[in-house]
């Protein structure tokens, strides 16, 4: 990706290398891989990758690849390495004495900012990678709803498993564990899908495709039977918050804002929505920008997140919208299946 841009970084901050470990995602990043074990090492002039004999070496301009060899840190070795850069949030102290043990006058300076800065706004070839993944996700969803049968879905994890398989089917991997919840379940945004019996109320979808290493995310809402005159005021309310930060998205916008406006929308419903209107993603399923105050982040060209608000009541249900986003000079909603209650009796 930016790997010249990177190294120009490194150059003037004289940075004499930047030692990225396993498993960290910028290794995905800068080599368009996910090894099985890698050491990515770049210096302003050169980078190397130290792979691991299981994988095959991919092909990227401006990076020259070798396999690891049992004595791999005498050979990296070298005493005028006297600035070291590192990712905190992902080095082990383990090895972070290990490079200390082999670079005993370095100094260790963490990278990540810079990094995430870089990964935040995104290639026409990173671009292209999350709207297919949006678009096999948005697919699922439609095929979910057209092909729904509670002869055939029974419990949460029917339809978690018809997604995947979908998703599978259409030449991609999972960006994160799919969570399907229904019912009270639902009011935990973060359920973790089990064999729950499917039944009358709200059914939570949250999941995504994640094409070539680059994720998408979605959540939409299904409703079994017919709802209630409260809960479906309920889901016009949240529709409509969903709606209103994605119509101010525009250049130098803060985040936090758009956080706000959604929850300015919601009245005295702001209280139950508990997590953060939404984060970027690309090779990560969170990453880059951050939707808060300490981040104090605006919104720049080619960025892609989400926006997706949600409300909960514990012991009765929850519901969340969600979509993914390119700033293209304007907000462009990549996950585009359609997102009125669907109900299904």
């Amino acid at each position: 990706m930016k790997l010249k841009q990177f190294q120009s970084y490194l150059q003037k901050k004289g940075i004499d290398l930047a030692f990225l470990t396993h498993p960290d995602p910028n290794i995905i990043y800068f080599t368009q891989m996910k090894p099985s074990f890698a050491l990515l090492l770049i210096t302003p002039s050169s980078a190397e990758l130290h792979l691991s004999k299981l994988d095959l070496p991919p092909k990227v301009p401006g990076i020259t690849t070798t396999y690891l060899q049992k004595n791999w840190e005498k050979k990296l070795a070298d005493p005028k390495i006297k600035k070291i850069g590192v990712c905190k949030y992902v080095l082990s102290l383990q090895f972070a004495e290990k490079l200390q043990k082999i670079y005993p006058r370095a100094e260790l300076v963490d990278i990540s900012s810079i990094l995430n800065e870089l990964r935040s706004q995104k290639t026409p070839e990173e671009i292209q990678k999350i709207t297919k993944a949006s678009s096999i996700t948005s697919q699922a969803f439609n095929s979910l709803v057209n092909q729904f049968s509670l002869k055939t879905f029974k419990t949460e994890r029917d339809v978690a498993f018809f997604l995947e398989k979908f998703i599978r089917e259409h030449g991609a991997e999972l960006a994160f564990p799919t969570i399907v919840s229904s019912g009270k379940n639902s009011a935990v945004p973060h359920h973790v899908t089990s064999s729950a019996k499917l039944g009358k109320g709200f059914l939570q979808l949250d999941f995504g495709a994640c094409y070539k290493h680059y994720c998408s995310d979605m959540s939409r809402v299904l409703y079994l039977g017919k709802p209630s005159e409260k809960e479906k005021e309920h889901f016009d309310l949240l529709h409509q918050a969903q709606l209103a930060p994605i119509i101010e998205v525009k250049a130098d916008q803060s985040f936090i804002e758009l956080d706000k406006i959604s929850r300015k929308h919601l009245g005295k419903y702001s209280s139950r929505f508990i997590h953060s209107l939404g984060h970027g993603v690309g090779v990560e399923i969170h990453e880059a920008p951050a939707f808060s105050e300490e981040a104090k982040q605006t919104i720049q060209l080619d960025q892609i997140f989400t926006i997706e608000p949600g409300i909960y009541f514990p012991g009765k249900y929850g519901i969340r919208i969600e979509d993914t986003l390119l700033f293209n000079g304007k907000a462009k909603i990549l996950t585009t299946s359609p997102k009125d209650l669907v109900i299904l009796k």
